[in-house]
Order: C-alpha cells, then structure tokens, then sequence
C-alpha cells in the first residue's frame, strides 16, 4: 500500500505544474516573454524531479524506481534541448549534493538518454504528427527501459540476487511509466486544443459582430441616402415650384441629418474611450439633463418628476453622461405617447450611485429587455438602437452597470449602478 500512495502522490506531483503553467501562462490575458515561459518550464519541471527522487516508489527492497525521467523528457519536449539539459544537470546536482549512492547510475542513464532524445525529436518532427502522445510515450517507455537495464546491471556488478519477481517489477516499471507519460501528454494536448478552439471561437464571434455591425451601419445610412437621392432627382426637374423645392430641401436635410446621426452613434461606440475621467455632481447632471428634455417631455405631454439625495458624485465625463441619460429618458418619453410621468431618482447604496429612471408606457417584454444594448435593435419604428448600445458602452467604461424591468402596459425602469466618490470639504 506503501508504493501505491507513492506513486498516486508523484501522479499528482506531475500534474500540478500542468495546470499551474494553464493558469499562468496559457490562460494570462497578456503574454508574457518566450524567455519567461522557458523559465517557468524549468522551475516547474526541476521541483517535479526533485520531489519524485524524493519520493521514490518502493515496490520491494531489492527494486525501487521514481517518475523522475518524465519531467526531464518534458523539458525536452516542451521547452527545448536548453531546458532539458538545465534540468538534467539540476537533477544531477541534486543527487550528487545529496549524497546519494545511485548519482553515477543517474548521469550514466542521461548519457544514454539525452543523445537519443535528441536524435529522436530532430527525426521525428512529432509535434506536426497526430496523435502526439504516442511518441512521448514510446521516450517514456525506452528512459524506463534503460533504467531496467541499468538497474540489472548493478545487480550484476555487485553480486546482488535476481530472480523472476525483479523482471516483472522491471516490465511493471516500464508499463507504469509508459501509461503516466501517455495520460499527462492527453492532458497538455486537451488543454491547447482547448485553447486554441477558443480563441478560435473569439476570433470567429468578433468577425462575425463586424460583419453584422457593418452590415447593419450600410443598411442603415443607405436608407436616408436613397430617400435623399430620389428628392434631388424631383428638384433636378424643371416643372417643380419653388414652394415644393423648399419642401423636397428640407427633407434632404433631415435624411441627411439622420444619417450622420447614425455615423456618429457608431463612432461613439466604436472609438477608443480617451477622455479624462472627473468628479460629477450628480445634482449638476440631472440640471442640465432637465434643461435638455424638458421642451421635447412638453411636446409629447410627460411629466417628469426628480427626486435625488444630495452630494451624490461619479467618477466620469460629463458629456457622455449627458449622452447616456439624454438616450434613455428620450426613449421613455417617447414609450408614452398619450403622455405620463418620467421620475427619476437617484440614492446611494452600498457604496455605488443608483441613477433610475421610470416610466409608465407601453412597457417590454422579457426578450425585448435581453435585446438591449446590441447592434441596431430598437423597439420603436424608425429606431436604430445605436443609442442605446452607445448608452450601454458608456455605463460599462465607467464600471457601472445597467438593469431594467418592465411590464407591458404599466412601464420600464432603468436602474444605473455607478461606483461612488467620497468629495471630502
């Protein structure tokens, strides 16, 4: 039972720095330096090796063997002929400062390996070949091969007794190592095809939201262009009165005009945030929101009503926070079209300043909801839903979120949740 935790214990020791490099390296939003990865490899490989010599697996007095060939080979594989030559010397070194009988037998199996490790990786050209782990597998059962021999042959020099039990331990040894080789190359070969599918998976996604976003931003402008288009085609005839021309101009200018509305949308949400963040007085927001919506909530007969604690400040800019809260009261306005009331409150809670904004009209449905905030979806009529993504990028730049509920007939309610600053007099 004894050489069993041993050996499960140096299966787990062997895993660990696999999914530690995962962690680390794979899965590390940066990348780091080619010379830091080899270096990572060393260190995880050397403290591997060491401990499996540490802890040997004691099948009986007259045979014990380690895993420790396998980090060694990995080194090789995986990071280079530098790597494994630095933790074959490190191992070496280990051995001999330890003091331990078996360090000539040691550096006589590198001698024998290292060679033929490397004439084999230059032949083989394994890492183009599928499947990968057979030939990892074949180094790990030839390291645990010669390590039989080399064990045999000590035997011999010093006189010491075999039997049949030291060649099944030999063929078991051998076995042992072939399978753990075998099952740790599955695992580093899972994890980077994993990887590579995923990212994979990311570039296919984004390809496929430029293709849509610029599919839908040449929709878009080329309906006003083509409504623009066929006005100067009637003011290019000579039979229009000047009144109709005056008319056609003015509706050239607004498709025109709604056409660079939907440009610059875009671009607000596709250029790079640069601005200089500052403290906002959310009282000074909601002041200039007011002188903003309050002649087009008169037209449309809303009501609004404020309600909003006092020294609530924000970390932002303020004129895209004016762009944000100008995009979703205008929509609630407009949810109302036989008139209501837009409240808008704002408290602090937990440390965040709640932003929310209410109306009573024609309310969403739960699909409706999950759709905002993506490219050109827009409940109303001549909607493009830019404005609202545009909304959604400036809350998110600003480490704010953005909840709604709402129900049909009786309104919405958008909730913004900013993180707080403390303005200290």
């Amino acid at each position: 039972m004894n050489a069993i935790d041993n050996l499960l214990l140096n299966i787990l020791i062997l895993t660990v720095p696999i999914l530690l490099y995962h962690i680390l390296i794979i899965e590390h939003p940066r990348p780091y330096h080619p010379r830091w990865n080899k270096l990572l490899i060393i260190l995880l490989c050397s403290l591997t090796e060491i401990f499996c010599v540490s802890h040997p697996v004691l099948i009986s007095t007259e045979y014990v063997f380690d895993l420790r060939i396998i980090p060694v080979l990995a080194a090789f594989l995986y990071s280079g002929i530098t790597s494994g030559f630095i933790v074959s010397a490190i191992m070496i070194t280990y051995r001999l400062i330890s003091g331990h009988p078996d360090f000539l037998w040691m550096a006589t199996l590198l001698i024998l390996l290292i060679p033929f490790t490397i004439l084999f990786m230059s032949i083989s050209n394994w890492k183009l070949r599928t499947p990968k782990v057979m030939f990892p597998s074949l180094l790990a059962f030839v390291s645990a091969l010669t390590y039989f021999c080399i064990q045999f042959t000590h035997h011999i020099l010093h006189n010491k007794s075999v039997d049949s039990l030291f060649f099944i331990y030999g063929l078991l040894s051998c076995i042992i190592h072939t399978f753990i080789m075998w099952v740790l190359t599955c695992l580093i070969e899972k994890l980077k095809e994993n990887v590579a599918i995923r990212r994979e998976l990311h570039r296919t996604e984004k390809l496929a939201v430029l293709s849509e976003l610029a599919a839908s931003v040449a929709h878009e402008i080329r309906n006003p262009m083509t409504v623009a288009r066929g006005f100067m085609q009637v003011l290019n005839q000579a039979q229009v009165s000047e009144s109709k021309k005056q008319i056609y101009t003015a509706m050239v200018i607004e498709e025109i005009d709604r056409a660079q509305s939907i440009i610059n949308d875009y671009l607000s949400f596709a250029k790079p945030q640069a601005e200089t963040l500052e403290s906002i007085d959310i009282s000074s927001l909601i002041q200039k929101l007011m002188n903003l919506i309050s002649p087009y909530a008169s037209l449309r007969d809303v009501q609004i009503k404020v309600q909003f604690e006092p020294g609530l400040w924000i970390h932002g800019h303020l004129e895209k926070m004016i762009q944000c809260l100008v995009n979703i009261t205008k929509n609630g306005i407009e949810a109302m079209p036989k008139g209501g009331t837009l409240q808008l409150r704002g408290y602090r809670q937990n440390g965040r300043v709640i932003l929310e904004i209410h109306d009573d009209g024609v309310g969403m449905t739960h699909e409706q909801i999950d759709q905002l905030g993506t490219p050109f979806y827009s409940t109303k009529h001549k909607g493009t839903g830019l404005g609202m993504m545009v909304s959604y990028r400036i809350i998110k730049n600003l480490s704010g979120e953005i909840s709604v509920t709402s129900q049909l007939n009786k309104g919405t309610c958008f909730k913004i949740s900013l993180p707080a600053v403390v303005i200290r007099s």
